[in-house]
């Protein structure tokens, strides 16, 4: 559990004397929700209508909770703000003028021998419009061993003689060598994913080669027979790679045990205290609202309400961590005490945070 998460309570009667057990901890849970926050103040406004009737108990809980609402930029942390949580808890610390998503690198790949900068990419699909492009991230792709392995066998051969090198950690993602001196700052195809890439595209002259490898491994894949396979499949054709990450690793805080998300089968980190519940980021990242509904529902009632009491508030101290696109929200509930447990609570305003206007 996160340090200083939790409530202390002084005996009465008793002074904080050697030997005298003077407190107790009652360690609160935290339940971390990445993709619960929208990103649009219309469409917020429209599943805070429906939220009540879709997910009654998480809505007592929102009226129940005090709140702190932060704002966070994707492009200059270079991730997500779940990734940056994510970091956060494995306790890296950037280096000065380093994007927090470069510690992505570290994170994702894995322990290494070695105190090199460890850079990945993800094998992704760009799709392409007369007005933008748009990235595909390799969790969407439903990509194979087999697959990954055929592309690349298929690209291994590029590499030779550019300055770079990539050996494959797992399918659809390799740890990428770079030129010394090379440190491009990228962001994570999770914080691109679905928008338009204009604003994305790292224009520095340094990244010109990694951009003309791109190029050539892009030609050997355009008619590779995987993707001719997943063509005739009706699966998006896996198109280029998406460089990030950067950091050196370092001593990880130990990481939390995965337990399986319901809806997805993905994995997320949980921990006696801590549950990470990843229902809501699948329909959030494809904005596909009406999915999203579906699982708020499903979670209502498979999270939620077991922790709940006969009033449908927590039976326990909870600390909730809502995380969308731009911002975060840090919310705090307390069960009230059985004296003032017959009397009304006061409802917070929820939707001043859920739709914030600029």
């Amino acid at each position: 559990m996160d340090p200083g998460v939790g409530s202390w309570r002084r005996d009465p009667g008793h002074e904080a004397t050697a030997g005298a057990r003077v407190t107790h901890y009652n360690p609160a849970m935290l339940i971390v929700l990445p993709g619960a926050l929208p990103a649009s103040p219309p469409i917020a406004d429209e599943l805070a209508k429906r939220l009540p009737s879709t997910a009654p108990t998480l809505h007592a809980w929102l009226r129940a909770a005090d709140a702190r609402a932060t704002h966070f930029d994707p492009h200059e942390a270079g991730c997500t703000p779940y990734e940056a949580w994510q970091l956060e808890r494995a306790g890296f610390q950037p280096a000065p003028g380093q994007q927090t998503g470069a510690g992505l690198g570290p994170l994702l790949a894995g322990a290494w021998p070695d105190s090199a900068p460890v850079w990945i990419a993800d094998l992704t699909h760009v799709a392409l419009s007369t007005e933008s492009a748009n990235l595909l991230p390799v969790e969407a792709l439903s990509l194979s061993a087999e697959e990954g392995a055929a592309l690349f066998a298929a690209a291994q051969p590029l590499f030779e003689g550019t300055g770079f090198a990539a050996q494959p950690l797992e399918p659809g993602r390799w740890r990428i060598q770079l030129p010394d001196g090379l440190h491009p700052r990228i962001a994570s195809p999770a914080a691109v994913g679905g928008q338009s890439l204009s604003g994305w595209w790292n224009q520095d002259a340094a990244v010109r080669p990694w951009r003309r490898l791109m190029n050539e491994i892009q030609m050997v894949w355009h008619d590779h027979p995987v993707n001719e396979a997943r063509a005739e499949r009706g699966l998006p054709p896996v198109n280029t790679l998406w460089l990030y990450g950067g950091a050196a690793p370092w001593p990880m805080a130990s990481r939390l045990p995965a337990s399986p998300s319901a809806n997805t089968g993905a994995s997320a980190p949980s921990s006696q205290h801590t549950q990470v519940v990843e229902d809501l980021l699948p329909a959030f990242a494809a904005e596909d609202w009406g999915t999203w509904l579906l699982a708020l529902q499903h979670m209502d009632s498979r999270v939620f309400k077991p922790l709940s009491d006969a009033r449908g508030l927590p039976a326990q101290p909870v600390e909730l961590l809502l995380l969308g696109r731009d911002r975060r929200v840090d919310l705090t509930l307390k069960p009230r005490s059985r004296l003032l447990g017959w009397l009304p609570s006061s409802a917070k305003n929820w939707s001043a945070w859920w739709s914030p206007r600029a």
